[in-house]
């Protein structure tokens, strides 16, 4: 038996738990934790984002692993990434990696059912050696893909999977040639993808930049599905630049978001955050973003992906309530 067909042999032999009450026909009546968390792993491989032997626990794992869930599951129930990310332990080619000085607590088979326990004590996982070299490979992965998709999930939703995973690649590699332009100086014009592809990879350079950050507010919150509490939000609108240059975007908190676009907020071009006398009219309470007026923003490390002045002036001109 060759390599391959060993661990085709192992992704179509999972531990499930079985349970007709808690699952649905869609996946089988048994639990998809595994699965789609493998999956979302293969999505990674088929990126090229994972060139050593360690898959982090995090949003770029996290938000193609709760796509994939809400796909399959009922919305009353909520993802966990942390319930497979140790559990696949089980299945032999998948490894907890100790955070240093956090050998034993790994070592004894602590059970790390939480992501704030993961992050604690371990620095993500490696898959056997053999295992990772398949996944780097597309003629390899791809019926690794396969199994999992047809072994564990009802036929007519398997093309709903295949496509994801295409759309979370297309929409990585958007991501990255946006970066690219940028770091080449030039002006970030590329060829425009579907939609949700564009969205999707607008989105997330955005949101890597500020490292799931609200520029104006400072709030940064990860839930233990990867839902972040910012979005990427156009300076210049989309429907009228078409234009998805990182710089054209910062990361947004909702309440950041909707008083940016309503011109209630606003960036200076010293980068300091300027907020509307709109704010202050007797009939409004503000709460917070009443402290915000004259505070730096927080902006990403890298100063190249920085909001371009041109784009904010034209915010402040057109947009911002003066």
């Amino acid at each position: 038996m060759s390599v391959l067909s060993e661990y085709i042999d192992h992704f179509s032999r999972l531990r499930q738990d079985h349970n007709q009450e808690r699952y649905p026909t869609t996946t089988l009546q048994a639990s998809p934790h595994k699965p789609l968390l493998l999956l979302a792993v293969v999505d990674r491989f088929a990126e090229g984002s994972i060139e050593e032997n360690r898959i982090p626990l995090d949003p770029a794992l996290g938000d193609p692993f709760s796509e994939y869930w809400r796909a399959v599951m009922p919305i009353d129930h909520p993802p966990n990434i942390a319930l497979p990310f140790y559990h696949l332990t089980s299945e032999g080619f998948w490894h907890l990696i100790p955070s240093p000085g956090h050998e034993n607590v790994v070592e004894s088979g602590r059970r790390l059912r939480s992501t704030r326990l993961l992050h604690e004590h371990t620095d993500g996982a490696r898959l056997d050696d053999s295992l990772f070299e398949l996944m780097q490979n597309e003629e390899d992965r791809e019926p690794l893909r396969r199994t999992l998709i047809e072994t564990y999930f009802a036929e007519d939703v398997h093309e709903v999977l295949y496509e994801k995973g295409h759309v979370h690649e297309k929409a990585y590699r958007y991501s990255r040639r946006l970066l690219d332009l940028v770091q080449s100086e030039e002006t970030a014009e590329v060829d425009e993808p579907e939609a949700h592809v564009r969205d999707k990879g607008f989105r997330r350079v955005v949101v890597e930049a500020y490292d799931h950050r609200c520029a104006v507010s400072g709030i940064r919150i990860l839930t233990a599905d990867a839902h972040t509490a910012v979005d990427a939000a156009h300076i210049v609108p989309w429907s009228e630049s078409h234009n998805d240059d990182p710089r054209n975007g910062i990361a947004l908190n909702k309440l950041c978001h909707w008083a940016f676009e309503n011109g209630l907020i606003t960036i200076s071009p010293e980068y300091t955050i300027r907020t509307s006398s709109e704010l202050t009219a007797s009939y409004n309470t503000t709460g917070m973003l009443d402290t915000l007026d004259g505070r730096s923003p927080h902006l990403p490390e890298e100063d190249a992906l920085w909001p371009d002045p041109e784009y904010l002036e034209q915010h402040r001109e057109n947009i911002f309530r003066k």
